[in-house]
């Protein structure tokens, strides 16, 4: 059974699964009521490493960022961030295969390089959590006290963006956002195809296939993995992938405005 396998049977055995009662937020009522997280505004952030951390952190590029999280948080809405790794991940994953690590080794590499990354992320933000978080279930926690929790990543194998698919599941996010330095999903890399189809709206399953067929081929790329895609669709999450870099088409998509970005939801249809 390959990864793709393993993955679909999961997912079609979560689908079976009798609804879970809500989880009680009572163990958190010191830190806030319990009415005091409004699920329909808190959104879900996938960082991307290629952003902000290409080398060297971008501090004016960061702190326009947490501007724009800072300011929404005055309208009302709650953010959950979680950071990628980028180039500075990559390259100590590189200095650390070519010194003799292993897979779960060079993994752990990339998680420590996403948590630092996190860290700085943290520093710029308004009322952030102090410390980065390392457990989905700290995220509401966080939330309760009126913090924004900080993601890097968690467990060996699994990307930053499955991570922020899992908590937004955890949470009931409204919507999960996909920042990268691309301005949405397309049939290929368009940075090396220049006839590459743009999605301005996506299923699911269709996600999956283009993954599956990025995966497939050399020289093609996805900006979300094989298991992110399938924690958004058995819970029907709504994805946004849109361009980090433009930070006012950012803030227009929180607020209900038009903006440029591929829709990934039940609703999308077919292009």
């Amino acid at each position: 059974m390959d990864m793709f396998e393993m993955f679909e049977d999961y997912a079609k055995e979560q689908e079976k699964e009798e609804p879970k009662e809500p989880v009680s937020n009572s163990s958190y009522s010191s830190y806030a009521p319990q009415n005091s997280m409004d699920s329909s505004k808190l959104i879900v952030i996938s960082v991307g490493g290629s952003l902000f951390f290409k080398g060297k952190p971008d501090s004016a590029g960061i702190a326009k960022f947490a501007s724009s999280i800072n300011e929404l948080r005055q309208r009302g809405y709650s953010f959950v961030l979680v950071c990628g790794g980028g180039e500075t991940a990559r390259n100590y994953v590189s200095a650390g295969k070519a010194l003799g690590a292993n897979n779960f080794e060079l993994d752990e590499i990339g998680i420590n390089v996403t948590r630092l990354n996190a860290q700085v992320l943290t520093n710029s933000l308004d009322n952030a959590y102090p410390s980065v978080l390392t457990e989905v279930k700290q995220a509401k926690k966080a939330l309760l006290q009126g913090k924004i929790p900080v993601f890097g990543g968690l467990l060996p194998s699994f990307t930053t963006d499955a991570v922020s698919a899992l908590i937004a599941e955890y949470l009931n996010a409204s919507v999960l956002v996909n920042l990268t330095n691309v301005d949405g999903v397309y049939s290929m890399d368009p940075k090396e195809h220049s006839h590459a189809k743009y999605f301005n709206n996506l299923s699911y399953d269709k996600l999956i296939s283009l993954m599956k067929l990025a995966e497939s081929k050399p020289g093609q790329h996805m900006v979300l993995d094989l298991p992110c895609c399938l924690i958004i669709k058995r819970s029907k999450i709504k994805t946004i992938v849109m361009d980090g870099n433009d930070l006012e088409n950012f803030k227009s998509m929180i607020i209900g405005m038009d903006f440029k970005g591929t829709i990934i939801s039940s609703e999308a249809k077919e292009e």
